[in-house]
C-alpha cells in the first residue's frame, strides 16, 4: 500500500466501488432512513434550491436558497413546500451560494446565526470565496440583519465547495465537491471576534484535515450538500445519488456509520443538492429543477436511531 493510499480515509469507499447504476448496495435504502413520502414541489420562486437548514427560531420550518448570485433572498418553507417568507440579504452579495448552516453567533454561544457558503467555483479559479454570518431573521422580517463576511483561502489552490456543516461548538467545516480532485474535508479557523479584524489579517487559511476519496469520484457521486445533527453526533454528506452518515471525532474527522449509505435515486429527485437534519433526527432533502425555470423539490427521509434523545 502506497503512502498516498494509506493516507486516504475510506469514508466514501463504498461510493467509489461501483459505477452509476451498477451497485447492488444501492438498489434499495439501507437502515436507518427511508422516504417518508413522495417529493413535494417547492414554490416557483425556488427553482434551484441548493442548501437547506432547519430554523431554530421557528420549529418545523426550514431556510433554503437558490444556487445563485446577488443578495438572496432566503426562503422559509415547510415540509409541504409551502413558502412562508422571503427575506433579502443585508450586507451580503454572493457570487455562487451553495450551502447553508445554522449555529451560535459567536464563541459565547449566544443567539442563532445562519452561515452562508459563497464557495461555488466550477472552474476552480476563484480567489474570493467567503462565508457570511448573519442573525437568523425574525418573523415578519423583509431583510436580514447585517451580514459579516469572512474571506477564505485554500492552502492548495481554489476548490469547488458545495457542502458545509457546523458543529455545536461553532466549529465550521467545508467539503469539496470532488470535481477535479479527491473529496477533501477542510476545517475553518475561528472567526475574528473584533469587528474589522479580518480586514487587516487577510483571508482565513483553511486547514485540510482529511482526504475522503482516493481520486475524483464519478459525477453522480460529487458531494453537493452537508449537514450536522443538532447535537453534533452525526454528519450527513450527500451527492446527486447517495447519502452517507458519519460520526465526527474530536477533531472533526469523519468515520462512516455502518449501514449508513443510502440510495437517493428512489426518492425521485431531478438534481439533488441540499440536505438538513430536522430537530427530531429526520433528514430533509432539496433538489434543483431541470430544465431551469421549473420548480425545485423537497423530500423527507424518516430515520431511526438518529434522533437527539
Amino acid at each position: 500500500m502506497s503512502a498516498k493510499t494509506a493516507s486516504v480515509t475510506p469514508v466514501l469507499a463504498l461510493l467509489l466501488a461501483t459505477t452509476w447504476g451498477c451497485s447492488p448496495a444501492l438498489v434499495a435504502f439501507s437502515a436507518p432512513c427511508s422516504p417518508a413520502g413522495p417529493v413535494q414541489l417547492l414554490p416557483p420562486e425556488i427553482g434551484e434550491s441548493s442548501g437547506i437548514v432547519a430554523s431554530r427560531a421557528r420549529p418545523g420550518l426550514f431556510w433554503t436558497h437558490n444556487d445563485a448570485s446577488g443578495d438572496g433572498p432566503l426562503f422559509l418553507v415547510d415540509l409541504r413546500g409551502v413558502l412562508v417568507e422571503a427575506v433579502r440579504l443585508e450586507g451580503a452579495f454572493v457570487r455562487d451560494w451553495e450551502d447553508l448552516a445554522i449555529g451560535p453567533c459567536g464563541p459565547d454561544g449566544r443567539g442563532s446565526c445562519l452561515y452562508l457558503a459563497d464557495t461555488g467555483d466550477n472552474a476552480e479559479r476563484r480567489d474570493d470565496s467567503a462565508i457570511y454570518r448573519l442573525p437568523e431573521p425574525t418573523p415578519g422580517a423583509t431583510k436580514t440583519g447585517a451580514a459579516e463576511r469572512f474571506a477564505l483561502r485554500f492552502p492548495n489552490g481554489p476548490r469547488d465547495v458545495e457542502a458545509m456543516f457546523i458543529l455545536p461548538d461553532e466549529r465550521l467545516f467545508l467539503v469539496t465537491k470532488g470535481r477535479n480532485d479527491p473529496v477533501e474535508l477542510y476545517r475553518v479557523p475561528p472567526f475574528p471576534t473584533v469587528a474589522g479584524a479580518q480586514l487587516s489579517a487577510g483571508p482565513l487559511l483553511l486547514e485540510r484535515i482529511q482526504t475522503l476519496t482516493e481520486d475524483s469520484p464519478p459525477l453522480p457521486r460529487w458531494i453537493t450538500g452537508g449537514s450536522a445533527s443538532p447535537d453534533g453526533r452525526l454528519v450527513a454528506l450527500r451527492s446527486y445519488e447517495t447519502l452517507q452518515l458519519y460520526r465526527p471525532d474530536a477533531d472533526g474527522r469523519l468515520a462512516p456509520v455502518p449501514e449508513g449509505l443510502m440510495n437517493l435515486r428512489v426518492v425521485g429527485e431531478v438534481q439533488g443538492e441540499g440536505v438538513a437534519f430536522a430537530p427530531e433526527g429526520d433528514l430533509v432533502l432539496t433538489s434543483e429543477a431541470r430544465p431551469l425555470g421549473g420548480r425545485g423539490t423537497i423530500a423527507t427521509l424518516r430515520c431511526q436511531g438518529t434522533d437527539p434523545a
